[in-house]
This record gives structure tokens, C-alpha cells and sequence, in this order.
């Protein structure tokens, strides 16, 4: 349900709760844009390295006997030579900061182009706004998309969250929506609506129990604590507390 417009090569968000399979539907959604035609590759994007071994090592292992998958980092060697790593794999899982790095790194060994990739995912994509890495390289795309340039790569977000950033009032937060997406040229955002049985089945839902209980005839932690207070008071000669 919430991958099909990414499987016709649109972009999109998908928005599913913790635990749900937002990483497994990726997981398709890559699988099947590298069997199509074409020399596809893949970029898929986290903000933190533990995140980078931990979808190489489970979700992404699955597509490891049929295409070169590898994951790049900060602290690994291959980041120096980042551009070959792009030529000779299918697949590569790293760190935003790497792929901007190599961006704007204008040797010949590290940079890389938004075009020499077909798809690109981005993990926990809540965070692409402001001057977040995402962003940036969501700043660089857009600037070629609206001068014409053509064969950038198909957007995929992935969130259990989009947020309402510091909104108080349900425009703000709607604005705030909108603007994740217009940062991430995304079309839909797609969310579980047919299958919510089925959905319920996987993701646990936390039960609210309230326990009512009588107030403290004495409270000596209030008490030590307004004493604490009036020896503040005190000491900077405020008189009204």
C-alpha cells in the first residue's frame, strides 16, 4: 500500500510508526529499481553511523547475494576513495555527511555527482529541513532541478515521524508538513489507510492506564524545597517570594 507510487518512480514519503517496516518497504522499493532496466544505483542516507552497519547488517543483507552493496563512514578508509566505491557497487549505505562531502569535493578520487545515482533514500527524513546535511543536499538538488538539469535521482523518505517542528497551532504544524516535503520534492506522503488491521497485528499499541491516588497530608520534599528557595530569596534580597 505505501510503496506503489515509489515503485512507478515518483517521489514520496513513507510515513509508518516505529517498528511498522519502513526499512523492509525501502528494502523492496530498492530491489525492484535495480532489476529494472538501465544502470540504476542507490544512495541510501542515515544521520548516524551505527545506523549505517545496522541496515547493511539486517534489512539490506537481504539484497546482498543479488547486487554489490557496501556502507561507507566517517571513520572508514573508503571515504577517500568514495568515487570509485559509487562506480563499482549497486547499492551504498552512508552517512549524509559523506555523500556531501564528496559533493562538494572536487578531487577526482572522492567526488561524485546527484546524477550518477538513480535513487536516493533517505532515512529518518523528518530531519531535512533548516541547515541539516539533508538539507543541504536537498538545497543541491533542487538548484539543478530548476535549471532544467536532467536524470537527478527519484527521492524516497522514510519516517515514523514527520514532527510539527516548534508549531502551537494545527496551520503551523500543516506548514511545517509541507515544507519537508517541498524540501524533499515529494509528491505524497503515504501512510497505512486499507491495511490498518493488518498493521495492528505488527506494531505493538501502548495501553493508557490512569491511577488516582490521595494527596500527601505531607509533602517534605515540597516543603525542603520552599525552603531552599527562601534561603535564595534571601541571599539576593528579594523580599516578595
Amino acid at each position: 500500500e505505501v510503496i506503489g507510487p515509489a515503485l512507478e518512480g515518483k517521489n514520496i514519503i513513507i510515513w509508518l510508526p516505529t517498528g511498522a517496516g519502513k526499512t523492509r518497504a525501502a528494502v523492496y522499493v530498492c530491489k525492484k529499481h535495480l532489476e529494472s532496466q538501465g544502470k540504476n544505483k542507490v544512495v541510501v542516507l542515515v544521520n548516524t553511523v551505527p545506523l549505517v552497519d545496522q541496515h547493511l547488517k539486517n534489512e539490506f543483507s537481504f539484497l546482498q547475494s543479488q547486487f554489490q552493496i557496501t556502507s561507507v563512514y566517517g571513520d572508514s578508509i573508503q571515504k577517500l576513495f568514495f568515487s570509485d566505491i559509487v562506480k563499482s557497487h549497486d547499492l551504498i549505505i552512508c552517512t549524509a555527511q559523506i555523500l556531501y562531502n564528496a559533493l562538494n569535493n572536487q578531487e577526482e578520487e572522492m567526488h561524485v555527482e546527484l546524477t550518477d545515482f538513480s535513487l536516493l533514500v533517505i532515512d529518518e527524513c523528518h530531519h531535512t529541513h533548516k541547515g541539516t546535511v539533508y538539507n543541504k543536499i536537498m538545497e543541491n538538488y533542487l538548484d539543478r532541478k530548476l535549471k532544467g538539469q536532467q536524470g537527478l535521482p527519484q527521492i524516497l523518505g522514510l519516517t515514523a515521524s514527520l514532527g510539527t517542528g516548534s508549531s502551537n497551532t494545527l496551520e503551523a504544524a500543516k506548514a511545517h508538513i509541507l515544507e519537508i516535503c517541498a524540501n524533499l520534492d515529494t509528491e505524497r506522503i503515504m501512510s497505512i489507510n486499507k491495511q490498518n488491521s493488518s498493521l495492528d497485528c505488527h506494531v505493538p499499541c501502548p495501553k493508557k492506564q490512569y491511577d488516582l491516588t490521595e494527596p500527601r497530608l505531607k509533602d517534605p520534599f515540597g516543603e525542603k524545597l520552599k525552603e531552599i528557595m527562601t534561603q535564595i530569596y534571601t541571599y539576593l534580597n528579594v523580599s516578595d517570594i
